[in-house]
């Protein structure tokens, strides 16, 4: 590959395996930095593809950070690792175990929004995906997608709901995104309760997301993620503060409606907004480029 090609590569590139190769990175690198050299090229953009080849090798080192309830943790693609382990992550971890050994026949189907697997040890819990995982933290994405996280938020709440669980801390660092195959991954059970159980803990981040009577009757009903699903949906299409009501005059009218009503049944709420996008929306298969 001539410099010419290698700088078009990188230009189009979103991660390390873009460019090169998994088997011998380093070598590869070594080479094409050096191909991309000042010294040696004089292209035009040359310098801004090995600084973009830079930061893709350290994204693939060191991981994207992101900070949820429990602390930072770094994202890999298809793997995600939390550090400093404390009394949170075990939780966590111990929950997932819960929901991931969970035996009935529907629960083969949904634990595909759970990873593959977690594994804490030596001051860290590394996780695993079956594929290209991203967190939906600081993403803004187009009413189509936001259609589809919404669909797979909604549809893994009903199974909570369904064995007995609610998960009270879904947000924009809980849930990952996995682009090829439109599915979603959660990630912590920081907060996971028995359905009509007290609740003991919330996300200090996202305390305003939550309905007024967690406050008042600290009760861990449906609603819970249910307006917690709907509040990321909003933060996904670009309001950060979760609440929806700036788009009632530039997007559909019945899909911003739906954010802002309430719902307490998870089930008949799935099977709503499943009738809404069948109203509202083409059916059809969007590529998401993240």
């Amino acid at each position: 590959m001539d410099a010419k090609e290698l700088i078009e590569k990188i230009d189009k590139a979103r991660h390390l395996a873009d460019v090169l190769s998994p088997a011998g990175i380093g070598k590869q690198y070594k080479e094409a930095a050096k191909l991309l050299h000042p010294d040696r090229c004089r292209l035009a953009g040359a310098g801004a593809a090995l600084a973009r080849l830079n930061q893709l090798k350290e994204i693939h080192e060191k991981g994207i950070p992101f900070v949820d309830d429990a602390g930072e943790f770094r994202v890999f693609g298809r793997s995600a690792v939390f550090g400093n382990l404390g009394a949170m992550h075990d939780v966590s971890y111990r929950n997932f175990r819960l929901l991931s050994t969970h035996g009935d026949e529907a629960s083969e189907h949904f634990r595909r929004y759970l990873p593959r697997s977690m594994d804490p040890g030596r001051g860290q819990m590394p996780l695993r995906f079956p594929h290209r995982a991203i967190p939906a933290s600081g993403l803004t994405l187009p009413q189509e997608h936001v259609n589809w996280v919404l669909s797979r938020m909604l549809e893994f709440c009903a199974w909570l709901s369904q064995i007995g669980y609610v998960h009270c801390g879904l947000n924009p660092e809980s849930v990952f995104i996995v682009p090829e195959t439109h599915g979603i991954m959660v990630v912590s059970f920081y907060h996971l309760c028995r359905k009509d159980s007290r609740m003991k803990t919330i996300s200090a981040k996202y305390r305003n997301w939550y309905p007024a009577e967690v406050f008042s009757r600290k009760r861990a009903l449906p609603a819970v993620d249910l307006e917690l699903c709907k509040r990321t949906a909003a933060c996904l299409l670009g309001d950060r503060s979760g609440l929806g009501i700036k788009f009632k005059k530039t997007h559909n009218k019945d899909f911003i409606n739906f954010l802002l009503k309430r719902h307490t049944d998870a089930l008949a709420c799935y099977d709503e907004y499943r009738m809404l996008l069948r109203r509202n929306f083409e059916q059809k298969f969007y590529p998401l480029e993240i």
